[in-house]
């Protein structure tokens, strides 16, 4: 199974050229569009303590995500 198999749905399908767009506007180029595609999303609030670690929980997820790029191909 390829590793990009659910992110090329939006980046190898020319019906979301649009999509492909913008990511090619964040600085992506067509051999990252190939490969697998991770987002990391936060809804985090500094008002609010339910959710005031949620920003530094992203941040580690990120972090983590960035070491192991080269290692599965990730963007």
């Amino acid at each position: 199974m390829p590793s990009n198999k659910y992110s090329s749905q939006l980046t190898q399908n020319k019906a979301y050229g649009t999509a492909q767009a913008m990511l090619y506007a964040t600085g992506l180029t067509e051999p990252d569009m190939a490969r697998a595609q991770v987002g990391i999303v936060s809804m985090w609030y500094d008002g609010n303590p339910c959710n005031m670690h949620l920003g530094r929980l992203a941040d580690y997820v990120q972090a983590s995500m960035r070491e192991s790029i080269d290692r599965n191909n990730l963007v």
